[in-house]
């Protein structure tokens, strides 16, 4: 019975991704967002946080404006759904009319280094379908490191999306072995590294002025192995095209240390910030990202 719905859940996302993709952006979007704005007023939980993230981060604005960041951000999100299903029958012609790169080369030089390719964005714009796009534009291969979904079913039919052009999907709880190999060989990882993380294991860096527990596994790792790091969001047009700009975070001052891993920690947080700051209906504000306090903090 489990094995039979969770072919029936992916068919209908199949058949709905194949009809939203024959539709006018102007058309799925309104429904997106339409979708969006009722889950915005029906998941409760989620508005709330959403909303309080976006006090903490934005305390000058106007209760008015919260509210409209908030609802837009759950519109972002559905519409970020919508084509995550549609993307795999996105021809190459069209998906270059969909998401456009300002400075794609950038990857080929930093590729041609032989040391692999750490591709770092967050839940920003339309992040499925940056990791997607990258990997068919560069004819390389990435591996995504993912969070996985409580609900399996759910899980299932979001990586069937993800790797419909040859991208690999690791759990970020398993991913330590894989991570080490791919980037030994030179290749491509790509993640988000933009929610919460522990509260005793990781870095407490700055976030909006505030301090935000963050993985410290993507300083580490790119210390470790002087792996390049690539940061990139995408940011949506008025005609529901995104434009692109891949900028490389430098680290070449950086050792291999635990405070330089913090340093890198916070030069990545903050590239982040300042993109949200640009584009904050953008971002995914309904995650906790402020769940932890420090230790200290914690236990005075």
């Amino acid at each position: 019975m489990k094995s039979f719905f969770s072919h029936l859940l992916k068919y209908f996302f199949i058949s709905s991704g194949f009809v939203i993709s024959k539709l006018p952006t102007s058309i799925y979007s309104f429904f997106a967002r339409l979708l969006g704005s009722l889950f915005y007023y029906l998941w409760g939980s989620r508005r709330s946080e959403a909303e309080h993230n976006l006090r903490l981060a934005f305390p000058d604005k106007s209760f008015h404006e919260i509210r409209h960041l908030a609802k837009a951000s759950f519109c972002n999100l559905a519409i970020t759904f919508f084509e995550l299903f549609s993307m795999p029958y996105y021809s190459v012609i069209k998906l270059k009319r969909k998401i456009v790169y300002e400075n794609l080369s950038l990857v080929s030089e930093v590729y041609s280094r032989g040391r692999g390719i750490i591709f770092l964005s967050g839940h920003f714009g339309n992040w499925e379908l940056l990791a997607y796009s990258v990997g068919i534009f560069t004819n390389l291969p990435v591996t995504i490191i993912v969070k996985p979904q409580r609900n399996t079913y759910i899980d299932s039919v979001i990586n069937y999306f993800r790797t419909s052009a040859g991208n690999r999907i690791v759990s970020m709880y398993s991913a330590a072995r894989t991570i080490v190999s791919t980037l030994s060989s030179g290749g491509v990882i790509a993640m988000l590294a933009d929610q919460a993380a522990t509260q005793d294991k990781d870095f407490f860096v700055d976030f909006f002025s505030r301090p935000a527990s963050t993985h410290k596994a993507v300083a580490n790792i790119a210390l470790r192995f002087n792996t390049p790091i690539i940061m990139g969001f995408s940011v949506r047009q008025s005609d529901g095209s995104y434009k692109v700009k891949l900028e490389e975070l430098d680290h070449s001052d950086l050792a291999n240390n635990y405070k330089d891993s913090f340093v890198l920690t916070q030069r990545h947080v903050k590239k982040l910030e300042e993109t949200i700051r640009a584009h904050p209906d953008h971002w995914s504000w309904m995650h906790r990202r402020w769940k932890h306090t420090p230790p200290s903090s914690h236990s005075s």
